[in-house]
């Protein structure tokens, strides 16, 4: 569980375990197989090189058996091997020439002799006559008397072929023999088996013929006798470390040869060891490098993750720098551009904060002190009435009005009730000119409820009698609206002297105007602060008989305007 949160727990962890396991296991598998496979090829060249060399320890048995056999009857039907039976102290000479002879193919595996019929040695191939005389009721020669051809038996030197020598009337006369004693087994078997083989040469009885370990052969050959009359697996002393091949020689004999396996036990758990040892190094130079690429891989992705947090903690001025052009280089230069554009949306936005109250406080100047104009006007209505002046007492109550309306707290109200505070200022501007101009307001009632910015029309207004029709003695300004789309147009239009092309240009420009023009400009930031670039004050005028100012704001209507708005936290 603590491996699986370890892993979990970051980009680069992930990366090291998959890089890990996707290069370590195949290495241990190929390396587990590979072994696998080299024991088995091994053991199968193994087995079939012991399987030859048993074909032809085999075949050469076979062949020198034959030849003693064939050795053994043709001196034995030799009338120069009978007469010199028949006449004992004969010429000698004759019959080992003529012994030698027959036994030449024999003699470097074999020594060739002739017995009389009470088992004496006369003559012999081997360099001395025995000193014993031969059993005659046991051994090789009972069972040569006994059989018609030549008997194979084992001897306490090795093996033994012996035939009966008849004269012509059946009698007995004497006994043939072939002996082949260990060193003659050891020239015939040379060069065919390895150093570390062995070989054993058992007869019908399961008597030891040839045995190559002379020494161990009691307790081996005992050993592997029982395994094969119990048709078991052989294993010998030495257990599974030996392999065990048996072939079927001429006579009823048995050859089995002994092969000491290439990978035995120890050798295995060596090898194994050797294997865990270049596992183990392996998993350490998997480690080193799967370690070195998820550094390498997960560098570019923690210091984008670093740079995150700065950006969460209010750092905007972090940037990546990740000279790479594949995937990860993009994904940087993306994250450069994101921070860089919210930084400049961030200084935008507090530059129009600040230009928003620095407007809004130019207006609080303009309007000095509205809390004691208010309260200055409450007396001077109520003097008003008291000297029976009613003009001073609605003036008053007009002008209070809007210093009422200027210092609420609500930002953003209905049309009808900007339409009102209009009126409210007209009916002051109407006293003060003396009915020199008139003012029409016609907007339709289903503009009425349309939400709009407080004291945006008042300015317009007032610009329009001031620049407008202040020096006519007809002066006429008209107050409509319109809709464009999803826009609200607000005109207010006059039939004065006309706006002069410089400050036409500079209202195009959305730039303060020098000049008495303060309220255009404030209304112009205040629409665009709060609605952004799209919005704002437009007018045209050929600069000599009237001019038309415009307002175009977003037609909502209803509560929940105010959270639509770019400016609706002021």
């Amino acid at each position: 569980m603590r491996l699986k949160n370890w892993i979990r727990r970051s980009f680069r962890n992930r990366t090291f375990a998959t890089i890990l396991i996707a290069t370590l296991l195949p290495l241990l598998l190929c390396d587990v197989v590979m072994m696998q496979v080299i024991v088995a090829r091994t053991e199968h060249t193994q087995t079939r090189q012991g399987r030859d060399a048993l074909d032809t320890l085999t075949a050469r048995f076979t062949d020198t058996a034959a030849l003693c056999g064939d050795t053994a009857e043709t001196l034995a039907v030799s009338t120069i091997t009978r007469s010199a039976l028949r006449r004992t102290g004969g010429d000698s000479r004759l019959l080992y020439q003529f012994l030698y002879r027959q036994a030449a193919q024999l003699r470097p595996y074999a020594d060739a002799a002739i017995y009389d019929a009470g088992g004496v040695c006369l003559y012999t191939t081997d360099a001395a006559l025995p000193a014993a005389p031969l059993d005659t009721d046991w051994g090789a020669l009972y069972a040569a008397r006994r059989s018609d051809g030549t008997v194979f038996l084992s001897s306490d030197k090795g093996l033994l072929a012996a035939r009966a020598v008849t004269g012509y009337g059946g009698q007995l006369l004497g006994y043939v023999t072939v002996r082949m004693e260990s060193s003659g087994f050891a020239r015939l078997f040379d060069g065919v088996m390895a150093p570390a083989d062995d070989l054993l040469v058992l007869d019908s009885t399961w008597r030891t013929v040839y045995y190559t370990r002379t020494v161990q052969a009691g307790g081996t050959v005992a050993s592997l006798r029982s395994q094969l009359l119990a048709g078991q697996k052989l294993t010998g002393d030495e257990g599974d470390d030996c392999m065990f091949y048996t072939a079927e020689g001429p006579g009823g004999f048995t050859l089995l040869l002994q092969q000491p396996r290439i990978y035995t036990g120890r050798v295995l758990r060596s090898l194994y060891l050797v294997g865990g040892a270049l596992g183990l190094l392996c998993l350490m130079l998997c480690a080193v490098a799967a370690w070195w690429l998820s550094r390498s891989l997960s560098r570019p992705v923690n210091a984008l993750d670093d740079a995150m947090r700065q950006v969460e903690q209010g750092d905007y001025d972090v940037q990546l720098y990740l000279d790479s052009p594949d995937e990860l280089g993009r994904l940087a230069a993306s994250f450069n551009r994101m921070t860089e554009e919210y930084r400049q949306n961030l200084k935008r936005s507090v530059q129009r904060q600040r230009e928003l109250n620095e407007t809004q406080l130019r207006m609080l100047q303009a309007q000095l002190n509205p809390h004691f104009l208010y309260n200055t006007l409450d007396c001077m209505k109520w003097l008003g009435v008291a000297n029976h002046v009613p003009q001073i007492a609605d003036m008053s109550t007009d002008l209070a009005a809007l210093l009422r309306a200027g210092i609420s707290g609500s930002e953003l109200i209905p049309l009808e009730d900007e339409l009102e505070l209009v009126r409210q200022y007209l009916n002051i501007q109407e006293i003060r000119f003396e009915d020199r101009f008139v003012c029409e307001i016609d907007v339709d009632e289903r503009f009425q409820h349309c939400i709009v910015p407080k004291m945006v029309l008042q300015p317009l207004v007032e610009n329009a009698i001031i620049h407008g029709v202040a020096d006519l003695e007809e002066g006429y300004i008209k107050l409509w609206a319109e809709a464009d789309g999803g826009d609200l147009l607000l005109r207010v239009s006059d039939n004065g002297r006309g706006i002069a092309p410089e400050v036409l240009a500079r209202l195009e420009q959305h730039q303060d105007i020098p000049g008495g023009h303060l309220g255009l400009t404030n209304v112009d930031h205040i629409i665009r602060l709060y609605y952004g670039a799209d919005y704002g004050l437009s007018a045209s005028s050929d600069g000599k008989t009237g001019s038309c100012v415009t307002l175009r704001l977003p037609m909502k209507k209803g509560d929940g305007y105010a959270e639509n708005c770019v400016g609706n936290k002021l």
